[in-house]
């Protein structure tokens, strides 16, 4: 079994450069045409937020136009540049309709061997992640439903510090998550938001983030870095289940890339929801 995890697309609608400088709907394109070429197809793909940039209505229909014709399954969350009442009224499918954590966009995707938990760890207007006792009371609750059965949990923000001082903001509700994942051996966290590959253990659990389709945060470990990003490859993860063990892979798409950088990421909003 095969579960594709991409993430931070950052995409706009308005024919505007993301940060002044990339062009979304371009690395959008290339990514679709390898996701429509890859053989064999995953079973199912996730996206860890960040779908827009800023919030941005035309986006979501443009990313949704560009891949819901895939043979995989598409489940997404949402990230601090999103909007979560778009996302639900554009992204038919990809989101449930209903939620066991209202108003956030949470599920539990049960793929036979493997099961996918969604998280959405979004607070309107803020950066940094959040978990509130209700979600995190919900997730061991779906974790606790089979322990024994991998459990792939998605989320946009990473609650682990990850030495790029910038990005590692405090992260509300960290201790009740921490908890819940200690009670299920077979679960690992996978996280987007820092727009590169990092793999830890947190709370005796594998925890890892994706890189970005888009671009990646320049890697800065000292207290101010984490505020500028490169013109990279972009990539994703690769999440596989052989029937003993999961293991997951680092992959890169092939696009042109020049590596220049690093470069600030102007204007950048958290978006309110109306």
């Amino acid at each position: 079994m095969q579960i594709l995890q991409i993430s931070d697309l950052h995409l706009r609608g308005d024919g505007r450069l993301s940060f002044r400088k990339v062009d979304t709907p371009a690395c959008l394109r290339v990514m679709a045409d390898y996701l429509h070429a890859l053989s064999p197809s995953p079973d199912a793909v996730v996206i860890t937020g960040d779908l827009a940039d800023s919030g941005d209505e035309r986006a979501y229909h443009i990313l949704y136009e560009a891949l819901s014709d895939l043979p995989a399954p598409i489940y997404a969350v949402p990230g601090n540049h999103d909007r979560r009442d778009r996302m639900r009224a554009i992204l038919r499918g990809w989101v449930p309709e209903e939620s066991p954590v209202p108003p956030r966009v949470c599920h539990c995707v049960d793929m036979g061997e493997v099961r996918l938990v969604l998280l959405d760890t979004m607070e309107p207007g803020s950066h940094s992640g959040h978990c509130p006792e209700s979600m995190a009371r919900w997730l061991d609750t779906c974790l606790q439903e089979d322990a024994g059965r991998p459990a792939l949990v998605f989320m946009h923000h990473p609650p682990f510090l990850t030495g790029m001082g910038v990005m590692d903001e405090p992260f509300e509700g960290a201790e009740p998550l921490r908890e819940a994942l200690a009670r299920a051996p077979l679960a690992r966290l996978c996280c987007g938001h820092m727009h590169r590959p990092i793999f830890t253990l947190w709370g005796d659990r594998p925890a890892l983030t994706s890189p970005s389709v888009s671009m990646q945060i320049d890697l800065d470990l000292r207290p101010e870095g984490g505020d500028a990003f490169r013109m990279e490859t972009p990539g994703y993860l690769l999440h596989h289940w052989d029937g003993a063990r999961l293991n997951t892979h680092v992959c890169q798409i092939p696009a042109a890339a020049d590596f220049s950088g690093p470069h600030p990421f102007a204007d950048s909003v958290n978006p309110l929801e109306d």
